[in-house]
C-alpha cells in the first residue's frame, strides 16, 4: 500500500503535516511493505529536502498512492476519485459551508476518515486540541493583546523552537495588572496553564479573582460547573451536566468584566 503527503490548498495556508520525516522512516522500518512519497509544498513546515534527505521521494503528482493524508479540507476540484482520505472535513456537525464538500466526496467515490472520529477502545478521541493547543494560543492572545494596545510587539509563533522559547519571550514583557480567565482542565486548558505559570504569573481563586484587585496579572482556571448552572439552582456535578445540558444556562458573565483571555 501506497501512502501519499498531501499539499494543504486551504486559504490561509495551514503548515502542519501528518507525518514528519522521522516519523515515515519509523513507519518504513516497522512496515517495511508500506511506501511513501510526499507531494511538494512550499507552506510545510518541513521542507521537501528534508523529506527528499531521509530518502523519501517528493513529487507533484500524488494520484498513484492509495490512502492520502492531509490535515485541513481538501478543496473539491483538488480531491482525487477513488482514493482513501485522512483529514479534518469539518462536516461532522453538519456544517453548512461544507456541505459541497461532502457531497464531492460522495460523488468521487471517496472514502473518507476523518481526524475528528478517530477514537480508542474506549470510544476516546485521539486527535484534536491538545496541550499544543494551548501552548501556542496563549501565546497567541498575548500576542494579540500586545499589539492591540500598543504595548509590545512579539514574532509569530511559528518563528520560534518551541515552549521555552514561547515562554523566554513572553517573560521579557511588561504586563498590566490583568486578569486572566482559563476555561477548561483537558489537554488544551493545561497547555494553557503551562505558559501561564512559566511566566510566573499568579494563580487565584475563583472568589479572590471575582472580589479582590490586584496589582500584578493574575489568572483563575475554571471548570464547567463554574461558568456553567442549573436553571433550578441544584447542584448536582459534572455528569447531570453532560447528561442533561439543556437544564443548565451560563454563568459565565461574572467573569467577563474582567476576562482577558481564555
Amino acid at each position: 500500500m501506497k501512502f501519499g503527503i498531501i499539499k494543504e490548498r486551504k486559504n490561509p495556508p495551514d503548515r502542519r503535516v501528518v507525518f514528519s520525516p522521522e516519523e515515515l522512516i519509523r513507519l518504513k522500518e516497522t512496515f517495511p511493505l508500506m511506501e511513501s512519497k510526499v507531494e511538494s509544498s512550499d507552506v510545510r513546515i518541513f521542507t521537501d529536502k528534508q523529506y527528499s534527505d531521509v530518502g523519501i521521494e517528493v513529487t507533484n503528482d500524488v494520484s498513484d498512492c492509495d490512502v492520502l493524508f492531509g490535515i485541513k479540507e481538501v478543496p473539491v476540484e483538488a480531491l482525487l476519485p477513488n482514493k482513501k482520505y485522512f483529514f479534518f472535513s469539518h462536516t461532522i456537525k453538519k456544517q453548512p459551508h461544507n456541505r459541497k464538500l461532502l457531497q464531492a466526496i460522495l460523488e468521487k467515490n471517496i472514502e473518507l476518515y476523518d481526524h475528528e472520529t478517530i477514537v480508542d477502545s474506549n470510544n476516546n478521541r485521539l486527535i484534536g486540541f491538545g496541550k499544543y493547543a494551548g501552548l501556542v494560543g496563549t501565546y497567541n492572545a498575548f500576542r494579540a493583546f500586545g499589539i492591540k494596545f500598543e504595548l509590545f510587539q512579539l514574532p509569530k509563533a511559528e518563528t520560534l523552537s518551541g515552549k521555552e522559547a514561547l515562554i523566554a519571550k513572553l517573560k521579557r514583557q511588561i504586563l498590566p495588572p490583568i486578569k486572566i480567565v482559563v476555561t477548561g482542565c483537558g489537554k488544551a486548558g493545561m497547555g494553557v496553564k503551562e505558559i501561564l505559570d512559566g511566566m510566573k504569573i499568579k494563580q487565584v481563586t475563583v472568589e479572590n479573582y471575582l472580589t479582590k484587585v490586584y496589582y500584578e496579572p493574575v489568572y483563575v482556571q475554571i471548570d464547567v460547573l463554574q461558568y456553567y448552572k442549573r436553571k433550578d439552582g441544584q447542584v448536582l456535578g459534572n455528569s447531570d451536566f453532560y447528561k442533561n445540558p439543556t437544564e443548565y444556562v451560563s454563568d459565565f458573565e461574572r467573569f467577563t468584566k474582567y476576562l482577558i483571555c481564555t
